[in-house]
């Protein structure tokens, strides 16, 4: 395969909670080898935050990378640190530059190989859980545009693990699902003709109105149909909104 069908491929895998033989150490196993094998870093480590809201390293790809994974969690510095408390990516393009950023971690991470370092966060509507480190044998780092992908594989990664239940999911349950997904899909349908009709307002129209009062309240657009149907808000509020 070449590297888009890798991808595509590293996405499904990532997100297919529903497989018998997936967990969450399997889930951060393959984020961690996806790094690797596509994004192109030599060594990752991924940590996730426990319930006292201190690190545990849940997936490294080789020994040297654990070894720095442990060494960064007693010394209490390092990229995956600081990304995390931060929750924000974190860069190193040359490791030799910032022994006084991690003057523990960082000379050990240079007498184990590595010269750069980036660090991603583990994030789920915009919290932080944990972080992922890049270490790389060479200085520079990755280029902009793989760090964008590897913080998406991340992304993915982190629904993933939201979603994952111990219970393994039944037909039934996939087909409760469905139905939920057509039951939501008719209650926009049902508001969106009333805003056509009230507003004399095309289809796609009156849909752009319902996403825009949504947007614009903060809401959810199936609760903002549901409270149109039920007559709990006015079909006036939400045109007006869109004009």
């Amino acid at each position: 395969m070449n590297r888009e069908q890798r991808l595509a491929a590293a996405f499904v895998g990532l997100s297919d909670t529903l497989a018998d033989d997936v967990d969450p150490v399997i889930l951060l196993d393959r984020l961690a080898r996806h790094c690797v094998e596509i994004i192109g870093a030599d060594g990752v480590g991924i940590m996730m935050a426990t319930s006292r809201g201190d690190l545990r390293t849940m997936a490294v790809t080789d020994e040297r990378t654990g070894f720095l994974e442990l060494l960064e969690l007693q010394a209490g510095e390092g990229p995956c640190l600081e990304c995390y408390r931060k929750g924000v990516p974190v860069d190193s393009q040359d490791l030799d530059a910032h022994t006084d950023r991690w003057p523990e971690w960082a000379p050990l991470a240079r007498r184990s190989g590595f010269r750069s370092a980036h660090a991603l966060p583990l994030r789920v509507n915009h919290q932080t859980i944990g972080a992922v480190n890049l270490l790389l044998d060479i200085p520079g780092g990755l280029p902009q545009a793989d760090l964008v992908l590897a913080q998406a594989l991340a992304d993915v990664a982190a629904l993933a693990l939201i979603h994952w239940s111990v219970e393994r999911t039944r037909p039934s349950d996939i087909h409760t699902r469905l139905q939920v997904a057509v039951a939501v899909k008719s209650m926009v349908d049902m508001a969106t003709g009333m805003i056509a009709e009230h507003g004399g307002l095309g289809p796609s129209e009156a849909l752009s109105a319902l996403h825009v009062y949504a947007a614009g309240n903060n809401c959810r657009l199936i609760d903002t149909a549901r409270a149109l149907v039920q007559r709990t808000l006015r079909l006036e509020e939400v045109l007006g909104a869109s004009r």
